[in-house]
């Protein structure tokens, strides 16, 4: 196997890793939809289960920007992907406080932005075909 070969594989294997983080981020903001009903409908259990959802999605999001970040690098993908990554971890992190403090007036919305953010890169990580991408110099 060549160098070049090796290279391109490795390369593929960072567009995919890109799906897994962007598909399991979605999922498990999904989940913590669900248990927010259910918290919203007085299912006590839930609540354990909906803290505890905030450790992943925010390990997810971690991973998504790294990757993101690691094809923008390697000129694959635009920047653009690498500062959604980046907001979806602040964000994540926002959203934990919010729900930290009780602050269902925001910590529902913001959890609505969290979904929508997370379903865009998704979207794009199996839509985009990562190749060379015209870019500016830093």
């Amino acid at each position: 196997m060549t160098g070049t070969v090796l290279g391109e594989r490795t390369k593929a294997g960072w567009a995919w890793a890109m799906r897994v983080a962007a598909t399991g981020e979605v999922l498990l903001v999904l989940l913590q939809a669900a248990t927010a009903g259910q918290l919203l409908e007085g299912v006590a259990s839930a609540r354990t289960l909906h803290g505890a959802g905030a450790i992943p999605v925010s390990v997810f999001a971690v991973a998504e920007l790294v990757v993101a970040a690691v094809l923008w690098r390697q000129g694959r993908s635009p920047a653009w992907p690498v500062w959604a990554s980046a907001a979806l971890v602040v964000m994540t992190v926002v959203q934990a406080m919010l729900g930290g403090m009780g602050n269902r007036a925001l910590h529902v919305p913001f959890g609505v932005g969290l979904v929508v953010l997370a379903s865009v890169l998704a979207a794009w990580s199996w839509r985009s075909r990562p190749s060379t991408v015209e870019r500016a110099a830093p």
